[in-house]
């Protein structure tokens, strides 16, 4: 079993060498020491993978320990933050919690304390790391069922669910019977398209005609005759006569 590998960011190099010390005691491994910003981020540009960081509030130069670790959370996002400090201020604490600590160790530390507060928090950043995945899964999850009913929703706005199985997708012009498209001439489709513009209401035939033919309707006996084909492919019902004043699709 591989060992815990804790970097150390600390600017006091006999704390460091300590440290490093006591976490080999322990039967951890360091994997480095940086006493600044610069270095630690050289130490993980070399692909260094740290499973904790023991990070000391105050290190020298522009940018603190806490400061640090904020940035740390967009490379290291799972990786958890133990502080190191001799300041015990109420406001000190305060701003390392602000930076989502997992440990505040006060200086000087007994190994006890050190060994305690290491796998507190490597036990406390695995459970967070557990929720976080399932948090991210669940998300995941709404995210692919919004979209389905977005889809779905979309879907709805463009098709006609009709009787008897059939549905009619306004944007393709296709007339389906379960999942397989109905095989229709061009005529065929012009006049389930008119009726299903006006679904479930009556469609007088003069308007049909010119549905199918815009120049100049070709007149009854042949409007009757794609009428006949149309019908001998679907359910006789689908497409219904009133009174023999004009026609009707049938909705679901």
């Amino acid at each position: 079993m591989s060992k815990i590998k804790i970097l150390i960011v600390e600017d006091e190099s006999i704390i460091a060498l300590n440290l490093k010390e006591s976490l080999q005691d322990l039967g951890y491994e360091p994997c480095g020491i940086a006493p600044n910003k610069c270095k630690t981020m050289k130490i993980l540009e070399k692909g260094v993978v740290p499973d904790l960081i023991l990070m000391d509030i105050y290190l020298k130069g522009p940018t603190t320990g806490i400061e640090l670790a904020k940035e740390l959370k967009n490379i290291l996002p799972f990786t958890p933050v133990i502080f190191l400090t001799a300041n015990s201020e109420v406001e000190t604490i305060k701003k390392a919690s602000e930076a989502l600590a997992y440990g505040y160790l006060l200086k000087p530390y007994k190994k006890s304390n050190l060994h305690a507060a290491i796998e507190i928090a490597l036990s406390k950043a695995a459970e967070d790391n557990v929720k976080n995945r399932r948090l991210d899964a669940t998300q995941n999850v709404n995210k692919t069922l919004v979209h389905q009913l977005e889809l779905n929703t979309e879907q709805q706005s463009r098709t006609i669910q009709l009787k008897y199985g059939y549905l009619y997708d306004k944007e393709k012009e296709i007339l389906y019977y379960g999942d397989e498209p109905v095989k229709l001439t061009a005529k065929e489709i012009k006049i389930i398209k008119y009726l299903c513009n006006s679904p479930g209401h009556n469609v007088s035939q003069e308007q049909l005609e010119y549905a199918i033919w815009q120049d100049e309707p070709a007149g009854y006996a042949a409007f009757r005759s794609v009428l006949f084909r149309l019908r001998n492919k679907i359910h006789k019902d689908l497409i219904t006569n009133q009174n023999n004043t004009g026609y009707k699709i049938e909705l679901f």
